[in-house]
């Protein structure tokens, strides 16, 4: 979803043609071992086997700024930068930095490893932060964040100019038509920060009459809540289209978002554009900005548990969360707001 959004904005840059070239995951058989062991560093794609092409495709269409999606490619920069120094200015679009959600698993693991996995962990961590800090500080001119909190940690890494992308709004309301108690949680539940999120809020609500619905896969983790917590109903993983049936009955939409994991908050978008009324955090707000109204907000899962009790039962106060929702939709930064953005990233690169 940020992938298309990046491409969308940077489309619509005025003056700026966008070329796409793709690179294939690596089949180098030492950094595929690497990956298995769990010792992965920016070692996804074989930059040195792909290196001539790239250069070649640069210089024959005459580029002058590249934009390197995702943080896992930003090895890339090194051999543009080797061959066309400035000439040629590299502006990475980071989803985050590896570290941070690597962080999270080390802290918070929902399996405990054993001594030399945790060894190797932190060897891990050590040389990931390394690495995003001496990109940021030889090879890339600029990076464009999905949230403010980004922001500052690529300012922290030593980035030489950094910018902040807000997420785009838009309204895609649902034929909205909410049963009063239902309640709904969406999202990958092997993802640690949602499954833990979302079972510290469940822990809050025991002996509750609410009717949580949870979506996401895979099952094994959605049937282990469904069996934990007996208000729970698990429906697996839904197509759009029965996703959308679903969540047009739910009187609230969670977002429980307790950490500062990378990037944002992607399907806070999805569920703005549906017009349902949102329970979220200041987590889970990252990479936003709107005017036209306020989300119900929780910090804490207690809090979230309590303005489910306070909310879900009452249609008038839905409603009106409900109208809320939908003036904030329609409410996000405009496209030309955003493009302005990407042209100075590029613009005052040094």
């Amino acid at each position: 979803m940020c992938s298309q959004e990046f491409y969308e904005v940077i489309s619509k840059v005025p003056g700026m043609e966008l070329l796409e070239y793709h690179v294939p995951y690596t089949k180098n058989i030492r950094q595929r071992v690497r990956i298995k062991l769990g010792m992965e560093n920016y070692s996804m794609y074989d930059v040195k086997k792909d290196a001539p092409a790239l250069i070649k495709f640069i210089e024959e269409n005459n580029i002058s700024a590249v934009f390197i999606n995702m943080a896992s490619l930003v090895k890339y920069a090194i051999p543009i930068k080797e061959r066309f120094a400035d000439k040629v200015k590299v502006v990475m679009l980071s989803h985050g930095n590896h570290s941070g959600d690597f962080l999270h698993l080390i802290t918070k693991p929902i399996h405990q490893p054993n001594f030399i996995r945790k060894r190797m962990d932190k060897y891990r961590l050590g040389s990931l932060i390394s690495t995003e800090a001496q990109m940021r500080v030889s090879e890339l001119d600029a990076v464009i964040t999905l949230s403010e909190t980004e922001k500052q940690i690529e300012n922290w890494f030593g980035g030489k100019r950094v910018y902040f992308l807000p997420r785009r709004l838009y309204a895609d309301f649902l034929d909205y038509k909410p049963v009063m108690g239902r309640v709904g949680f969406m999202g990958r539940l092997d993802h640690p920060p949602n499954y833990q999120g979302i079972s510290m809020v469940l822990e809050q609500l025991n002996g509750t009459k609410a009717d949580i619905r949870i979506v996401g896969a895979p099952n094994e983790w959605g049937n282990k809540l469904q069996q934990q917590f007996p208000f729970v109903k698990y429906l697996g993983e839904l197509s759009d289209a029965g996703l959308e049936e679903e969540v047009s009955t739910w009187s609230l939409l969670l977002n429980p978002v307790w950490w500062y994991s990378t990037g944002a908050s992607t399907k806070l978008a999805k569920a703005i554009s549906w017009g349902v009324p949102i329970i979220s955090t200041t987590a889970g707000n990252r990479g936003y900005q709107w005017s036209g109204g306020e989300l119900l907000m929780s910090e804490s899962p207690a809090e979230m548990a309590a303005k489910i009790s306070e909310f879900a039962f009452d249609e008038a106060k839905i409603m009106e969360q409900h109208r809320i929702v939908q003036n904030i939709a329609n409410n996000g930064p405009s496209m030309e707001e955003l493009t302005k953005i990407i042209s100075k990233s590029v613009q005052s690169c040094p």
